[in-house]
């Protein structure tokens, strides 16, 4: 769904009397709200979740007696402990607080007593100990490249009707049309609520779950499965 076709199926859903033909740069008060309504709808669902479609990696080697290194010009936030420097085959911790960083740096604590660390600050990845030699690093992150044009740029927002969502193009739909009819003082509440359980549905399915086994399945009597294990008393 392009940004033209979700404007216009919430404005003929919210029986609106006219429906424009363009969004962008179209000074009708139709146009002009609904697309105040879908600048704030992709924001808030791009940063409700860490959607699987807006995951991606960064790789980089470290320079000799070099600590930051440009984050990605498309990087908006961190994905949690998937820093890794797969030279050493090691975690690259983090991110580390400014305190505990000003601990790292202002004493005596050296390179080879504790393991590779890191923080973000000013657009950079700052890494401890100093790298000494050339590493290979990688982690994952979420992109603020939120849409697409249709010859598929990525873009921080809408640019122009063609351009479509790189987040669930439904859930951006229903939050628009709960914050477009606010905007026009009519009821929303109802609309909002079935945004926020389709949104709840999305995050607990996006991505895939993980199978979590509470018993190892292959001892298990084949003739037997679907039979409660017994669990000792402790």
């Amino acid at each position: 769904m392009t940004l033209l076709t979700i404007a216009q199926e919430i404005l003929e859903e919210t029986k609106n009397a006219t429906i424009p033909q363009a969004i962008i740069n179209n000074s009708e008060v139709s146009a002009v709200q609904i697309l105040a309504a879908l600048k704030k709808a992709i924001i808030d669902i791009a940063r409700a979740d860490d959607w699987q479609e807006l995951q991606k990696e960064h790789t980089f080697s470290s320079v000799a007696s070099t600590q930051g290194y440009a984050l990605p010009s498309d990087f908006d936030r961190f994905t949690d402990r998937t820093f890794w420097n797969t030279t050493r085959l090691r975690r690259v911790e983090g991110p580390q607080t400014p305190e505990d960083w000003r601990v790292l740096t202002n004493s005596t604590i050296s390179g080879a007593t504790v393991n590779d660390l890191f923080r973000i600050r000013g657009g950079e990845t700052l890494l401890f100990p100093i790298p000494a030699s050339v590493e290979a690093y990688i982690y994952e992150y979420i992109t603020d490249l939120i849409v697409d044009s249709s010859g598929g740029t990525g873009q921080t927002g809408w640019e122009a009707d063609s351009d479509v969502p790189n987040v669930d193009a439904y859930l951006v739909k229903l939050n628009a049309t709960w914050r477009f009819l606010s905007m026009q003082g009519k009821p929303y509440a109802e609309k909002q609520r079935d945004y926020e359980l389709n949104l709840a549905e999305r995050i607990s399915r996006n991505g895939g779950n993980k199978t979590v086994c509470h018993v190892d399945i292959t001892s298990l009597n084949r003739s037997r499965i679907g039979y409660p294990v017994l669990v000792p008393s402790p």
